[in-house]
């Protein structure tokens, strides 16, 4: 009961009294330290499941590859037919060293570029949400400075094409092949990151298998989907649009779901007990 428990701790000498409440919560309860603040003894097949798990991912990523291009070329064009995107769909031909090569699509249209009236609408709604920002509660800070910042990039936008809109040097065609490749990139990077990083813990081998093929798998379906919005919103609302899409809808949440998934990851009990409460001795 945490009545009883508090005033057991509250009866202890000072430093051990301390050392009690180090570990406990506002209720009484025992705060459980994080799986990645415990030390853990290295061993022998923790490093040679790391080892089989990294390089097995990667030689089964690059094997993949041309399959992964293939199949996010027919997505495009079924895709393209839901948005209504009226652009043809190309390839673009990438050869990796050992003579492994795959395709991936290329959207073979012109960048719409905005014009006044377009800017004029950018600008109030930078405006309207800049004033949000400031009307949120408190306890929304972080979606506060989330929100300016989304209008501090694009507000330069809209101050690049007001100003200086000849020549725009980026097409949207380049716009969609750099997220397709970055993306790629992160995937690579995918099992190098687990394998310095959650495959240290001591997790089931099956469950780290697992999680590595969630992260990419959903990478693989999430990278051309996002892609494909890109390009939708892109054709609607033009170019002014293309700053804030990268910059921060763009590559940055390709990381997030790697965070996300590890941050899920690290709540798993380990087969050695990592993160269960540490004993707190009262008596």
């Amino acid at each position: 009961m945490p009545g009883k428990a508090a005033q057991t701790v509250a009866a202890l000498p000072g430093a051990r009294q301390r050392e009690a409440l180090r570990v406990r919560g506002h209720k009484g309860g025992v705060i459980a330290p994080h799986r990645a603040m415990v030390g853990l003894r290295w061993s022998a097949w923790r490093l040679l499941t790391t080892v089989v798990l990294v390089a097995g991912a990667l030689a089964g990523y690059l094997a993949a590859l041309p399959w992964l291009g293939r199949g996010w070329q027919l997505l495009f064009l079924r895709a393209r037919d839901f948005l209504g995107v009226s652009a043809p769909i190309g390839t673009q031909t990438l050869t990796l060293p050992g003579e492994l090569s795959f395709t991936l699509p290329v959207v073979a249209t012109f960048t719409p570029l905005p014009d006044i009236r377009v800017l004029w609408i950018a600008a109030i709604v930078c405006a309207a949400v800049l004033l949000l920002s400031f009307l949120l509660p408190e306890r929304f800070i972080p979606l506060r400075y989330f929100l300016r910042l989304l209008v501090l990039v694009q507000t330069s936008a809209v101050l690049f094409f007001g100003f200086a809109p000849d020549p725009f040097p980026y097409r949207l065609e380049d716009h969609v092949f750099i997220l397709l490749t970055a993306g790629l990139v992160v995937m690579a990077l995918v099992p190098l990151l687990l394998g310095l990083t959650l495959h240290v813990f001591d997790l089931a081998l099956w469950r780290k298998l697992v999680l590595t093929v969630l992260i990419m798998g959903h990478l693989a379906l999430f990278i051309p989907l996002n892609a494909l919005v890109h390009v939708w919103l892109i054709m609607r609302g033009t170019a002014v649009l293309m700053p804030v899409l990268f910059l921060v809808f763009g590559l940055l949440l390709d990381v997030f779901v790697f965070v996300t998934f590890y941050a899920w990851a690290l709540s798993w009990r380990g087969s050695e007990g990592r993160g269960t409460p540490p004993p707190v001795h009262l008596g």
